[in-house]
């Protein structure tokens, strides 16, 4: 869909309440995509303004995470990164420690180039997770706000201003299945995408245009999940 025709639904959806599903298509894949370069000097081409590594989000609109096991991970554990026609644009390496971090996951280029790192200190009363650039610099945070019913978290810029919200069914009530989280506007008003859960993977869409720095937030949200 595209971002025109997304406004054109948006525009026409009833006021004074929510769109849903009813309203807004789900998501459907284009039928066709922009080409991706998997030559020799793939992640070296740099856009103005977008993270290092991180220029190939600019393109797509969704991004499949596919958990991956290897003999030597021990504790640890990998993931694909998939674009929409299938090929692997990011890996993800989580350690896992005794003493140390809650959650701590390293997203790399398929050179091998950190792209982005996902951690989340040790809190007693909060879960919050921080986004950061392969050179250290902050790019938001994923909150989860407890709820025994729904899951709601929050994407955060770096000053903590919620710019999405991620809400649905509660995880604790749905260990297996598929599962299907909308990501709407910070006032709720509008749905912008959707992660889907299966047992096999995580689907995450967003709108084409949305800017990269959120796209890879919301990306780090469904390893979080």
């Amino acid at each position: 869909m595209s971002s025109t025709e997304f406004q054109s639904i948006i525009q026409n959806a009833p006021k004074g309440e929510p769109p849903s599903y009813t309203t807004i298509a789900p998501y459907a894949p284009p039928d066709t995509y922009p080409p991706v370069d998997s030559g020799p000097f793939m992640g070296t081409t740099y856009a103005m303004g977008v993270p290092q590594g991180m220029e190939h989000l600019l393109q797509i609109n969704q991004l499949s995470i596919r958990e991956k096991f290897k003999v030597t991970q021990g504790w640890g554990r990998n993931f694909d990164v998939l674009n929409p026609v299938g090929q692997g644009v990011l890996q993800a390496e989580q350690r896992i420690h005794c003493c140390g971090p809650m959650f701590d996951v390293t997203v790399r280029d398929m050179r091998g180039n950190d792209v982005m790192a996902l951690h989340e200190g040790c809190h007693c009363c909060s879960r919050e997770m921080e986004v950061h650039s392969p050179d250290g610099g902050l790019l938001g945070f994923v909150t989860l706000h407890w709820n025994s019913f729904v899951t709601h978290l929050s994407i955060k810029n770096p000053a903590k201003q919620v710019l999405l919200l991620i809400l649905g069914p509660s995880l604790q009530a749905n260990v297996f299945g598929n599962i299907s989280f909308e990501v709407k506007s910070s006032d709720e008003q509008h749905v912008v995408g959707m992660i889907r859960h299966t047992n096999e993977e995580v689907t995450v869409s967003f709108p084409l245009d949305m800017e990269v720095t959120v796209k890879a937030i919301l990306a780090g949200s469904a390893f979080y999940m």
